[in-house]
């Protein structure tokens, strides 16, 4: 896990990398030396040391010197690739999953990226004919961001170095799932393959395997591992798995004994002995809200459903940082993939078709929200946070369930993540009843932030900083980012203030999903989506 910064055919090549990683120093504990492949062409890693700590010196090269890369992430299979690899007569100096990467590219081309598992945004050159390729994994885990000037590229792991350190140009987005080279931009073959209508195999057993070897695929060697824990369904089969490997391994819970989603975890930790560490959070101190400019310029966002959780993930990774960990684990794309949201239930129970529809803008969107919440948070402070939900085993079983695995009826209510329910009456000893049965709350809300939806305090203070005068003033100024709301407002504002937004044309569009409020408004009444 690192911050990469990497310039190609760029004046001043040195100085302006320098300058990039200045600027992304909180994600990584050692800054590698600036490499020049080439003329005019400069890569430099700030390195969060997890994998072959001492060894790993970025950029790796290949075996035969030709492919220098600099990468951000983790390849968890990067053991059976370098076995592959070996035979194939390939010899490795080091333990990286960065130079199996870098041999990978030089045996098998951009064929290599479909091999891969795991979360990474990379830049290959080859030192030779000065041709080079990036590319981001599947779902957008790790960032990747480019400014192009003619034939010239400058890259950089978050978005604001970029405008820093170029006068000119705008700040484009590399999608999840796509390479980048001189003369082409585009999606790359996955394990991950398309949803299809097919009978679930396995059920619940099936995937408790997954999920299980899913975790311990993303434990680091030798090094300790702590989860994101809130008491959810999705939170506690992480921690669930988690121990079965690292029985020491602690939650860390944001909020208090009033919050929400205390109960529940209190629950788990009394019935198993978990170490639950709460993070103090007091959602309506004045404290909390001072956050927002923070929060605002850490994330590089102003989208209301990404800056709300934010304020608890900045919180919590802070203390799990504090308390001397590299590595944790969360439960992030469970409620995409396994409808945890009330829109995805609804589909789902009403049309299939419409239903995977809207799982993949879901799915699609999730490198925008909560991802990049995620990313920025926790590499603010040296934190790698991985998801074992998004291994290609348990997204393909998901992506293959038959929905009556996802979606249930309990009480005349559509209820989602049926088949992950089911896990829980596996383990009825150690996986409580309280949970598997209880309804999504979002992050934010469960720490306290929005007890509830139609009176929270958290929304009526946009209301008294912004007066209708006000509010129509600042859609105008921002017209071109579609403001809606008080709190958008209340937060581009923040976010023009660090960074020039005008030049960075996704913040333009919004991550919303097309699903039909007016046809099922009666039935989202149910779950008090007053907003809705």
């Amino acid at each position: 896990m690192c911050g990469i910064a990497v310039a190609i055919d760029w004046p001043d090549r040195e100085a302006v990398v320098r300058q990039l990683i200045g600027g992304i120093l909180h994600r990584g504990d050692i800054t590698d030396p600036i490499f020049s492949p080439r003329l005019n062409s400069a890569m430099c890693t700030r390195r969060l040391r997890i994998v072959d700590a001492e060894h790993a010196i970025q950029p790796q090269l290949s075996s035969d010197g030709r492919i220098a890369v600099a990468f951000n992430g983790e390849i968890y299979n990067y053991r059976e690739l370098r076995r592959d690899l070996q035979e194939h007569g390939i010899v490795f100096k080091t333990e990286s999953d960065t130079e199996v990467l870098a041999n990978a590219l030089q045996a098998w081309g951009p064929a290599a990226l479909g091999k891969f598992v795991g979360m990474f945004a990379f830049v290959a050159i080859d030192t030779v004919t000065g041709s080079f390729l990036a590319a981001r994994d599947p779902f957008g885990v790790k960032p990747l961001y480019v400014i192009q000037s003619k034939s010239s590229y400058l890259f950089c792991s978050e978005m604001r170095p970029l405008l820093d350190a170029a006068e000119v140009g705008d700040v484009m987005l590399l999608p999840p799932g796509y390479m980048l080279s001189r003369n082409t931009c585009a999606p790359f073959a996955t394990s991950i393959g398309v949803p299809t209508i097919a009978p679930l195999a396995g059920g619940a057993r099936s995937l408790d395997g997954l999920l299980s070897d899913a975790v311990q695929t993303r434990l680091p060697d030798n090094l300790p591992v702590a989860t994101m824990f809130s008491g959810g369904i999705d939170s506690t089969l992480i921690a669930h798995y988690t121990r079965r490997f690292r029985p020491e391994a602690p939650g860390y819970f944001v909020g208090g004994q009033n919050a929400p989603d205390y109960r529940y975890a209190a629950e788990y930790a009394d019935r198993t002995g978990f170490d639950l560490r709460c993070v103090p959070f007091d959602a309506d101190s004045d404290q909390v809200f001072s956050l927002i400019d923070d929060v605002v310029a850490i994330t590089e966002s102003f989208e209301p459903n990404l800056v709300r959780g934010a304020v608890c993930s900045l919180a919590v990774s802070e203390r799990i940082h504090k308390d001397g960990f590299r590595v944790a684990l969360c439960g992030e794309g469970a409620d995409e993939l396994f409808c945890g949201y009330p829109p995805l239930e609804i589909a789902f129970q009403d049309d299939i078709v419409v239903g995977q529809s809207l799982r993949n803008e879901c799915l699609s969107l999730m490198h925008r929200i909560s991802l990049q919440r995620v990313d920025r948070c926790s590499m603010h402070y040296q934190l790698e946070t991985r998801e074992p939900f998004l291994d290609p085993s348990v997204v393909n079983f998901a992506l293959n369930a038959d929905p009556s695995a996802l979606v249930g009826n309990v009480g005349g209510q559509v209820v989602g993540k049926k088949v992950l329910r089911e896990i829980y009456d596996l383990y009825p000893d150690e996986l409580p009843a309280l949970i598997r049965d209880r309804t999504k709350v979002p992050f934010g809300e469960g720490a306290g932030l929005d007890a509830t939806p139609e009176d929270s305090s958290w929304k009526a203070r946009f209301h008294e900083a912004t007066s209708e005068q006000d509010f129509s003033d600042g859609k105008k100024e921002f017209a071109a980012f579609g403001i809606q709301t008080r709190e958008e407002l209340f937060y581009i504002r923040k976010l023009a203030r660090s960074m020039d937004i005008s030049r960075v044309p996704h913040l333009r569009g919004r991550a919303s999903i097309a699903f039909p409020v007016e046809k099922y408004r009666e039935k989202l009444k149910a779950y008090a989506y007053a907003s809705l």
